[in-house]
């Protein structure tokens, strides 16, 4: 079938260009993986309803080069000449609405969603001034090319739970292509326990266009956030860090295809796909993040609470737990 292809089209870019990006790396330049899931079921209060944002998965591969970058690595930005870790990765992200056991459309509710996108990143650190700014570039669909459907029918059956009926109404197909910017300054280092940072963050696109401020908070043991990779072998760095954090941000919000359907299904007038109308989207959102983090040399995990506020008028408040596992080598 059609998103059958466009799909897999979509992991061999991914595999593809990581494989071209490998030729030329040097053994003693950093490299790592890391695994994100994203679920409603992993709630630290056990409260987990299969409802609105269920699930998201992305896998990352990072790496450092010291040769110029070409297309479409120039296309992100960097502030420095040696402290900037690259990345491809793949994700995979569903939503639904409050039950997923009927199988008509839910009208005033969350319609059914997905997104599957190849993802092109770049960390750049500048040391001195203390400020990270990491860009993304995403590519990828939305609707039954993204697979969400099979994904979820296919797990609530590995686990025998309820099979979600509704995906006929799900948010028609349509490209993603979205550039993303996040900005982290340091504000306060009072000791080298706690860190406090400024977030700002921009996203562009047909998928998600929004804007947001807000703060990252660190109290523990842990390495100098800004320190780049050009400083990977310093003797000052600690082998095992352990530290709690939050991550507050405030976020206006001018289009959500996932809600309102993507770019080319609103020039086009479809029809069969239930979206919401623009009115009906919450324009400003909180998301709140809070977590542990245990650390080790070649290994990393993130056990998190997230805490979203509603994306649309008559949602609820939501939890999702993350975990997020990453190996380097």
């Amino acid at each position: 079938m059609l998103f059958r292809k466009t799909s897999i089209f979509i992991a061999v870019i991914v595999l593809s260009v990581c494989s071209n990006n490998l030729v030329g790396q040097s053994t003693n330049q950093p490299q790592s993986v890391r695994v994100f899931l994203d679920n409603d079921f992993l709630n630290f209060r056990g409260a987990g309803t299969d409802r609105y944002y269920t699930n998201g998965i992305r896998i990352d591969y990072f790496y450092s080069k010291q040769r110029k970058p070409k297309f479409p690595s120039s296309l992100l930005l960097s502030i420095s000449e040696n402290d900037n870790v690259y990345g491809w990765g793949l994700a995979q992200f569903m939503f639904t609405p409050k039950h997923i056991d009927i199988c008509e459309i839910q009208y005033g509710d969350r319609p059914y969603a997905g997104a599957l996108y190849a993802v092109h990143s770049l960390q750049s650190i500048n040391p001195i001034e203390n400020i990270k700014i990491t860009t993304e570039l995403f590519l990828g669909v939305i609707g039954p090319w993204s697979l969400a459907e099979e994904s979820q029918t296919w797990i609530h059956g590995a686990i025998n739970y309820t099979i979600p009926q509704g995906w006929d109404n799900q948010v028609a197909n349509d490209i993603i292509l979205n550039y993303n910017i996040n900005i982290e300054k340091q504000l306060l280092f009072p000791s080298k326990s706690i860190l406090l940072v400024g977030v700002v963050e921009t996203f562009s696109g047909t998928l998600y266009n929004a804007a947001g401020v807000g703060f990252m908070l660190r109290i523990g043991k842990f390495n100098n956030y800004f320190e780049g990779t050009s400083n990977s072998q310093s003797t000052s760095k600690k082998k095992f860090q352990i530290y709690v954090f939050m991550r507050p941000v405030a976020r206006v919000v001018l289009s959500n295809a996932l809600l309102e359907g993507g770019l080319i299904y609103q020039m086009s007038a479809q029809t069969g796909a239930y979206t919401l109308d623009k009115d009906q989207i919450e324009r400003l959102t909180v998301l709140y993040d809070v977590g542990l983090n245990f650390e080790m040399p070649k290994f990393s995990i993130s056990i998190s609470q997230k805490l979203r506020t509603a994306e649309f008028k008559g949602q609820y408040v939501q939890e999702v737990g993350n975990i997020t596992m990453k190996y380097g080598f």
